[in-house]
């Protein structure tokens, strides 16, 4: 073990300048803060650190997650969230579910007081959270996701909006079945981290894709795309277009690399790479960790929103601005770093 720490990420895009720039560092730097103080701790684990951090993203209704999840086709709240213990591959995920403050504490407690994976929709998660005795609170969109939704709605009836072209045909269906309520995609969050024991930990929330059709799960949920963890290879946590990542199952591509000897700066643009060749640019980002404390991120769209925190920094890193680079990489020799497949 050389090094331990975490990184989050607030979603991966083009960059559009406004004036929450600076919020947007300001909670990034928060969430790594929060969860290095969770590493920090005697006994520390990645597990706690990864929870807590992206809980801060959650909370902070800057980005895509938690109280600030963008809306669905009929203007409703349906987040996807997972988190992956590499110490034991224990994992948990919940998908179109709007009933609790914090979905990454709820997939967590999939994780941890069921024999499942994998738990869809509110009523069922209701239902487990009172079997379990936890309170769960609906979330409702906030007044700014409102405004988007009915801005993003009238693009897609004018015929603006391109990136849902079959669900575009589908508006008028739902609009005929259902009334709807008056309520540029945002931000999926998410969070890497090794801990002093050299445990690895994953975890990744989001509120989904703007106008969404009910019932649409995206990668965030499923293991292997949204994330992976894996002390014998490290965690990645990926941000983008859902549907994209998991056709490549990024975060498994990126572990797997690094399970074959590429340190997880080499193993992010190798898995970007592929995602690159099959679906084309301006698709996804993925942060990673190993369980050495080698850190990486890449991305073929035109951002990345991330922070870094590890004990052998001095302080933390944020970049959020297109030209902003990671911090600096300890050049540890460890041998022969080539991939061995």
């Amino acid at each position: 073990m050389l090094d331990f720490g975490i990184i989050v990420h607030g979603g991966a895009g083009s960059f559009t300048p406004g004036p929450d720039v600076p919020n947007r560092r300001k909670v990034l730097e928060t969430s790594a803060d929060a969860g290095y103080l969770e590493l920090k701790k005697r006994g520390g684990s990645s597990l706690d650190a990864v929870e807590e951090a992206i809980k801060v993203l959650e909370d902070s209704k800057v980005f895509n997650a938690g109280s600030g999840s963008s809306l669905s086709i009929e203007g409703k709240v349906s987040t996807d969230a997972a988190i992956m213990n590499g110490n034991n591959l224990g994992c948990g995920a919940i998908g179109n579910v709007s009933i609790h403050r914090n979905p990454i504490s709820l997939a967590r407690l999939v994780m941890e007081n069921s024999d499942h994976v994998f738990l869809v929709g509110s009523d069922e998660l209701l239902k487990f959270s009172r079997a379990i005795g936890v309170t769960s609170t609906r979330l409702v969109p906030s007044e700014q996701r409102l405004k988007q939704y009915k801005e993003n709605l009238a693009q897609m009836k004018d015929g603006k909006i391109k990136a849902w072209p079959r669900n575009y045909k589908l508006l008028r269906s739902y609009q005929s079945s259902k009334k709807f309520d008056s309520p540029e995609n945002s931000d999926t969050v998410g969070a890497v981290a090794v801990d002093s024991s050299s445990n690895v930990c994953a975890g990744v929330s989001t509120g989904g894709r703007w106008l969404k059709l009910p019932g649409r799960v995206g990668d965030s949920a499923i293991v292997g795309s949204g994330i992976y963890a894996d002390n014998l290879s490290g965690a990645a946590s990926a941000t983008g277009a859902g549907e994209e990542i998991i056709r490549v199952c990024l975060c498994k591509t990126v572990c797997d690399f690094m399970r074959n000897g590429a340190d997880a700066q080499s193993a992010c643009e190798a898995a970007i790479n592929i995602l690159t060749d099959r679906r084309g640019v301006g698709i996804a980002g993925v942060i990673a960790v190993d369980k050495l404390g080698r850190f990486g991120a890449a991305r073929n769209t035109e951002m990345l929103q991330r922070a870094f925190r590890f004990d052998s920094m001095k302080k933390t890193y944020v970049a959020v601005l297109p030209e902003e680079k990671d911090p600096v990489r300890p050049n540890y020799e460890l041998g022969d770093l080539r991939l061995r497949f």
